[in-house]
């Protein structure tokens, strides 16, 4: 494996041959004296290869012969121990670091900033620092090592900023105190099911469409209050060909009638195509994972956007963040998703590296999380293509859906939702 491997893969050893299942008991974590924080950098961290052939790293947080729970970009992801074929400690960063360092040539510049960018994402700024200074001694118009250096700079900043703020504090606003009782957490507001069901009526493609059912009764009254127009049948014999049709037949008739009022008498059993590629490409591996998660938008700090990162399989999570993202706005009115320009997103361009993004993501920090770090590595990643993807396959011409929702508003407020008139469907 060559160090650019190891560097992505984070991790030093390949399995070879069967890889044993070991048990998760022997990777408990160590607790931290009481009132400290412990760095990324000395936490245990754990590789977690399962029998899909994924293999994920991440801190553990906790483990049983059932089942175990570790963080990934912020967020708890839990796995049935079945699915485990083998969990492995990981070495501490910098025992990491001079395993690698070792393997490196002094003058090999492209490893060596990956490297010091491996190090920034596990927050050890100070060795990372080291390497990119060294880099820049001798290649001082290097632009990739001086826009590296400057981030890592912006990043130790911004944290000892975000620490002497906490220092400064009275023990209030510290939140010192143990509270009588734990914190309740607000309930985040979510979609009805009827509200996601219509969601879905407006977006199953007529060629491809899921599982549909609709009753007699819908196709009655859909033709008695629409009796007068030439699409419906006149006759007796007509009418009852008609409640034999398929659903995706009555449905169609229905959006060239534009009888919304009986769009939600249909039933979407299944998913439309789109909010599978949502589901599976965007909202399940990235945006809950990191975009959500509770260092990020996914708590009450979120600044202007705030999205649901608890049950990120239930319908439910998937349709509100879809429905919020739909509806953000910039604060110069620019749509998060650009649906005549899939990979101009804001949404998309925002989850890139900021030098190589048309919308940078602000740079975000607190005493305890690191400054925002990109999702996705650049235009030719998978994840980005993929995104795409999903954006193309929405319905177009773009329905505004008849949903009112209000989203919760994070500390700093959320900007008001426009529940705009009915789209063309």
């Amino acid at each position: 494996m060559g160090t650019a491997a190891v560097l992505r893969s984070a991790t030093f050893t390949e399995p070879v041959g069967p890889a044993p299942v070991v048990a998760v008991g022997y990777f408990q974590p160590e607790s931290p004296p009481a009132g400290q924080d412990q760095p990324e950098s000395q936490t245990s961290r754990v590789v977690v290869d399962l029998r899909d052939g994924r293999r994920l790293e991440g801190r553990l947080i906790k483990g049983d012969p059932a089942k175990i729970t570790i963080e990934i970009a912020g967020f708890p992801t839990t796995f049935n121990m079945a699915d485990v074929l083998r969990v492995e400690p990981v070495p501490p960063v910098e025992e990491r670091y001079k395993q690698l360092r070792s393997i490196i040539a002094d003058d090999d510049v492209e490893q060596l900033l990956l490297l010091a960018d491996w190090l920034r994402d596990r927050e050890a700024f100070s060795l990372a620092l080291t390497e990119v200074t060294s880099i820049l001694r001798a290649d001082p118009n290097n632009t990739r090592a001086k826009t590296l250096k400057q981030q890592i700079e912006s990043t130790i900043l911004l944290r000892a900023e975000a620490m002497q703020r906490q220092e400064e504090a009275g023990p209030e606003d510290r939140g010192d105190r143990l509270p009588s009782k734990p914190p309740r957490r607000p309930e985040f507001p979510t979609l009805t099911p009827d509200q996601i069901n219509l969601i879905k009526v407006y977006e199953v493609s007529l060629s491809d469409p899921p599982r549909l059912s609709v009753d007699r009764e819908t196709i009655r009254r859909l033709v008695e209050a629409y009796s007068d127009h030439d699409l419906i049948p006149k006759s007796r014999e007509g009418r009852a060909a008609l409640e034999r049709r398929p659903p995706v037949y009555i449905l169609e008739l229905m959006f060239r009638l534009r009888a919304r009022e009986f769009y939600n008498d249909i039933r979407v059993d299944g998913e439309p195509k789109a909010f599978g590629l949502f589901r599976e490409n965007v909202h399940r591996p990235w945006l809950v994972t990191t975009c959500a998660s509770s260092g990020c938008h996914g708590g009450q700090q979120s600044g202007n956007l705030w999205l649901k990162n608890d049950s990120p399989n239930a319908e439910k999570s998937i349709y509100t963040n879809f429905l919020i993202l739909e509806r953000y706005r910039l604060a110069d009115g620019t749509p998060l998703i650009n649906y005549d320009e899939p990979a101009k997103s804001p949404l998309l361009q925002m989850a890139l590296p900021r030098d190589a993004s048309i919308y940078p993501h602000p740079l975000v920090a607190t005493s305890s999380t690191a400054v925002w770090r990109p999702v996705i590595g650049s235009t030719d990643d998978r994840r980005f293509a993929q995104s795409v993807e999903w954006i193309n396959a929405m319905y177009r011409p773009r329905p505004v859906y008849p949903v009112t929702y209000d989203p919760p508003k994070p500390t700093k407020g959320v900007p008001t939702l426009p529940n705009d008139p009915i789209g063309e469907r």
